[in-house]
């Protein structure tokens, strides 16, 4: 399962060494570099031990497997914010969790924030936030519920992360509504993992297609799947056409691909 519960995250101090992180930096470059977009960084390099020491670290913290679906490079500033969100894939999986790591500087006070008590808890699940004057609206599609709140409440009782240093790990839920702080300039990379449920990946309560494409699009990479190498096959393959291309990375700020080519070019080993 995510994290559950009233905290939205956990905080795994010095997971990776400045050898891991060294190749994390490394593989965000030549993404950029070669590919021109800051997604699926790792999905040709799922046996680089830097990743393989991630992965087994998140598994051994839910003690179940996870399975690799992408991962991301982000540079933030007060200048390149994010607003909140949930992450658009889960209206397509059952379970997912986030692995988020800094990459630059070595510190960073409270890089994330999660709007509480929105979604934390199964039955409670809100998709969509729109700003509406003084409040914020969550949208629920499946439903059609809003339930309206004071944007000066939630940003008042929002829930902040600790401090974090270059090597560790923040598992979060992203179910929660998010966003990255920007009082500092930093880099990460992110890595989604999605978690087998009872009936498989696949959410059995997803959102129609027409509000997310997303879900099509992996409803028919998922469809006829053998096992999740398959899946991943076949997401290879959707990534080596431009058509592919542009709609698996749509949901990446593709508005800020040549900023994050810039900024990753920066990124030293040390």
């Amino acid at each position: 399962m995510s994290p559950p519960g009233p905290n939205p995250y956990t905080h795994l101090k010095g997971a990776l060494s400045a050898s891991d992180l060294a190749t994390l930096k490394h593989e965000c470059r030549r993404q950029l570099s070669n590919e021109h977009m800051p997604c699926y960084v790792f999905l040709n390099k799922l046996q680089t031990p830097a990743y393989l020491k991630l992965k087994s670290c998140v598994e051994d913290q839910l003690a179940q497997p996870v399975f690799y679906l992408n991962d991301f490079y982000i540079y933030t500033d007060s200048l390149c914010k994010t607003h909140w969100h949930i992450d658009t894939e889960l209206f397509a999986f059952g379970h997912a969790v986030n692995a988020w790591v800094l990459l630059s500087p070595d510190v960073v006070d409270d890089p994330l924030g999660f709007i509480a008590d929105i979604n934390s808890t199964p039955d409670g699940t809100f998709h969509a936030i729109t700003a509406k004057n003084e409040h914020y609206v969550f949208g629920n599609y499946n439903n059609g519920h809003a339930r309206p709140l004071l944007r000066s409440t939630v940003e008042a009782a929002q829930i902040h992360t600790p401090r974090i240093r270059a090597g560790d790990i923040l598992l979060m839920d992203p179910r929660r509504f998010h966003r990255t702080n920007t009082a500092t300039p930093k880099h990460a990379i992110s890595f989604k993992f999605v978690l087998k449920g009872s009936t498989g990946f696949l959410s059995a309560n997803q959102v129609n297609p027409c509000f997310w494409p997303e879900v099509s699009i992996f409803n028919r990479l998922m469809k006829n799947t053998r096992d999740w190498d398959d899946f991943i096959d076949r997401l290879r393959l959707s990534l080596s056409t431009q058509a592919g291309r542009k709609e698996l990375s749509a949901g990446f700020y593709p508005e800020r691909f040549d900023l994050y080519e810039r900024m990753a070019a920066l990124l030293s080993d040390n």
